[in-house]
């Protein structure tokens, strides 16, 4: 299935087209579009986190459908990066706000403020 990078950000994904597409051998690029997508469902969000690449990671985290228990195991890594796209994700509870903030990062504070999440 070939539907264009810039597509994959936005193609609104059933779970038939969603298949389609990961079984149409992405690379790495068209899979960091793909995590992009804000239509992700759970499920098809906790397979991308299976590919294991930190463009994608970054991505899903900030996904307003990423889990809860994602964000936790994101934020147990100690990552800034990773800890700035949680403060990017607007869906976040009170416990992960409270979590960033023991980190005393300046960056990921001032990601947070950006989302008026403080």
């Amino acid at each position: 299935m070939n539907i264009g990078q810039e597509k994959l950000k936005s193609i609104l994904l059933t779970n038939e087209i969603f298949i389609q597409i990961i079984n149409s051998s992405l690379s790495d690029i068209e899979y960091i579009y793909l995590s992009g997508n804000p239509h992700l469902t759970q499920s098809q969000i906790d397979y991308l986190f299976l590919q294991n690449i930190d463009s994608v990671n970054i991505n899903l985290l900030r996904n307003e459908n990423c889990s809860k228990t994602k964000i936790e195991k994101f934020i147990n890594l100690d990552d800034k990066i990773y800890n700035i796209a949680i403060a990017h994700n607007r869906t976040i509870s009170q416990d992960i706000i409270a979590k960033l903030m023991a980190f005393n990062d300046a960056d990921v504070k001032h990601s947070l403020k950006f989302n008026n999440l403080i």
